[in-house]
């Protein structure tokens, strides 16, 4: 118990990271058990058909988090220089400069978005049967409305990663799937399958979370940071954006090779065959929502040593991602040979799954993970031109790579696509991070 004590009483950087990784790995570890149990609850209450259709409509509606135009990791960066610096005036206005150029925008997006939403012949674009889900529209135009409140409060979370206490973002997220897993559950016993309902638990816990955290983190724990439009400052607007652009671009064309897939495989092959894609991908989110643990201290920390030019922790953080990366290996390895047994134990035959599909997600998973661990790295340092150049150019190429591939090898096809994709940034964001740590960029490599 000493031992204990005296751990989460250290300070510094390095003790920082530490402790959120102890923190963040309890939540995320019960985070993850929740995640994975309302899948087959949230299937026990809709059809395959009606869950693929919400998956599909899930992955478009995320795209909205990407209209802040990067403002929330912009912030993330400057809260954490300007932290560094001890200059807490300054963190202040950086606050609240994001939070209402946040609101405006999503009273832009707001605007924007319910005329498309009236405009898009749903039914057509998704493939969906309009006799079996006549209110496609309603729960679209809901969600939104539920989304676009998210979009100004998780800035909450960009706070704390500034703070390098993401552990606090992991206990937001697990409260948020706790609330949906609770819902959900009662439903099964109130209601039978309503997709509706379902859109709306899972749209409307995250913000119901993060207003509670709100007040929780301005007004009593960090005072010092509380919004104001006192602090609203003009000259802060530039220098958010100057980072804000950068990242947005690496948001939005991120997000076209990460969220697309979902509505191009219901376009193709119909919303029942998102169903087990998405288990799937949920069998090995587990690895990214885990080592995530250890990578998203990382990026404040990362900025905070590169602020004072040290090196030397930046290169001993590299080594901890390598170590990270051999674990992955080994543990998705094992993975691929257990599923058949964990799809029986968790789904039973609710779905049938193919073997390709899991080895295909399994490397894209590993690939994902090499590149998030060198980006981590890099935006932390504030390299983020190459990333934005690569992601724009291979977004470009997604759609035709998994068109293609698809038409020939069915939905395995398109994740052989996102692979593909993929691997360009993993390799280039592991030749930038060494010229930079040794000092050898030049050009766009130092940008």
């Amino acid at each position: 118990m000493s031992f204990l004590v005296a751990f989460f009483k250290r300070e510094g950087r390095t003790a920082k990271f530490k402790k959120n990784i102890v923190v963040s790995g309890a939540f995320k570890a019960a985070d993850t058990l929740i995640y994975l149990l309302l899948v087959p609850l949230t299937l026990g209450y809709l059809n395959a058909y009606e869950y693929g259709i919400w998956i599909t409509l899930n992955s478009i509606l995320c795209w909205i988090d990407s209209f802040d135009i990067g403002l929330g990791n912009g912030l993330r960066n400057r809260l954490a220089e300007a932290l560094a610096k001890d200059d807490k005036v300054q963190a202040r206005k950086y606050v609240s400069t994001t939070l209402f150029m946040l609101i405006i925008l999503v009273i832009v997006l707001s605007a924007i978005g319910f005329f498309i939403i009236s405009q898009i012949d749903w039914f057509k674009l998704l493939n969906v049967d309009a006799g079996t889900v006549v209110n496609l529209t309603q729960i679209i135009t809901i969600s939104f409305c539920f989304f676009c409140l998210n979009f100004v409060l998780k800035f909450v979370g960009n706070v704390y990663q500034a703070l390098q206490i993401p552990s606090a973002m992991y206990a937001m997220n697990f409260f948020a799937h706790l609330l949906s897993l609770v819902v959900i559950w009662f439903l099964t016993l109130v209601s039978t399958g309503n997709l509706l309902l379902i859109a709306i638990v899972y749209s409307a816990a995250p913000p119901v979370v993060y207003a509670i955290a709100y007040p929780v983190t301005f007004k009593k724990l960090f005072r010092y940071l509380d919004p104001s439009i006192k602090f609203f400052d003009k000259s802060c607007i530039k220098d958010l954006f100057n980072l804000s652009l950068l990242f947005f671009v690496i948001q939005l064309a991120s997000l076209v090779l990460f969220s697309l897939s979902s509505i191009i495989i219901s376009h193709k092959f119909g919303p029942v065959e998102v169903t087990p894609y998405n288990i799937v991908q949920r069998y090995f989110s587990v690895i990214p929502m885990l080592t995530n643990i250890i990578l998203a201290p990382l990026w404040s920390a990362t900025t905070d040593a590169y602020s004072r030019n040290d090196m030397k922790w930046i290169k001993d953080a590299h080594r901890t991602v390598l170590k990270l990366l051999a674990i992955v290996a080994v543990v998705l390895t094992l993975m691929v040979i257990l599923s058949s047994l964990v799809y029986d134990i968790w789904i039973g035959d609710k779905v049938e799954i193919a073997f390709t599909l899991t080895l295909m997600i399994a490397i894209y998973s590993f690939i994902l993970m090499w590149s998030q661990g060198y980006s981590y790295l890099l935006n932390g340092m504030g390299k983020l031109k190459l990333q934005a150049i690569n992601t724009i150019l291979v977004a470009l190429v997604f759609y035709p790579l998994c068109n293609y591939f698809g038409s020939i090898y069915y939905v395995p096809g398109i994740i052989l696509g996102m692979c593909l994709v993929n691997l360009s940034g993993a390799i280039l964001n592991t030749i930038q991070y060494h010229l930079v740590i040794n000092n050898k960029a030049r050009g766009i490599w130092a940008k």
